[in-house]
């Protein structure tokens, strides 16, 4: 692939970054592409737990899509652009595994639309955030008026994407977008101490918290409540299950 580095951190730990530093890693089709196909073969193949998302560089994540690209479509091909845009954002928000945004720079329109699709945001200090679109004359398009209002709110999320306000990692915190930062050079630990700690415990039982949350979240109560149980249920008749239980009732008991 072209404009994307995979790594492959532990047997179950995949580090996917976007490779195009001479744009500050911008997003061209060729790239929405190459992630659509990384993120699909990955959800088959079963074997990723956790995957982390970032760009390659210091100085960004992603810097949006990229303009010289975009200027040249017409209507109907910039349609096609944002659905492509949207797959790719789906796909990291429903992929079964852990997504982990590590934002080490500039995550500005579709690329703050990347890192509002993946589980957890963890953030360099020195990151910036913000929806630049309207100073281009449009909206984001890749699912980013639908997930900021969800993550903090209608108010907030209008005057941010109205105003195309670039705004700090420090304050993307405080308003509960971002989960955690730390300073550039301990960013990538950060996170893989984060994801190793989620991973070795059942891949069934994290998978299916994930969808519970997801789709409960847009559920009346009642109904959250009856997939909850059902999830749970699910989870209880794993392989994962059984030995985990089993492994606290042998530990207790010794105690």
């Amino acid at each position: 692939m072209d404009n994307l580095i995979i790594e492959k951190h532990s047997p179950h730990i995949n580090i996917l970054k976007i490779h195009r530093p001479d744009v500050l890693n911008a997003v061209n089709k060729a790239t929405l592409e190459e992630m659509l196909q990384f993120l699909h073969n990955k959800e088959h193949q079963k074997d990723c737990h956790a995957l982390i998302l970032t760009g390659s560089g210091e100085k960004s994540f992603i810097a949006g899509a990229d303009i010289k690209e975009m200027k040249e479509m017409s209507h109907v091909e910039m349609l096609q652009f944002c659905e492509l845009g949207q797959e790719v954002t789906l796909a990291l928000q429903k992929s079964p595994f852990l997504t982990l945004a590590a934002v080490n720079g500039y995550a500005l329109g579709g690329g703050f639309e990347m890192a509002l699709a993946c589980d957890f945001i963890y953030a360099s200090t020195n990151a910036k955030f913000g929806f630049p679109e309207v100073s281009l004359g449009i909206i984001p398009g890749f699912g980013g008026t639908q997930r900021i209002s969800r993550a903090v709110g209608t108010r907030l999320s209008k005057e941010l994407v109205m105003s195309g306000r670039i705004f700090t990692a420090e304050m993307a915190k405080g308003w509960g977008i971002v989960n955690h930062l730390a300073e550039s050079d301990h960013l990538m630990k950060d996170c893989l101490l984060a994801v190793s700690d989620i991973v070795r415990h059942s891949f069934w039982a994290t998978s299916q918290a994930k969808r519970a949350i997801d789709i409960g979240y847009h559920l009346s109560m009642v109904e959250a409540l009856e997939l909850e149980k059902n999830m749970c249920a699910f989870c209880f008749a794993t392989k994962e299950c059984n030995e985990g239980m089993a492994a606290f009732l042998k530990k207790h008991k010794k105690g």
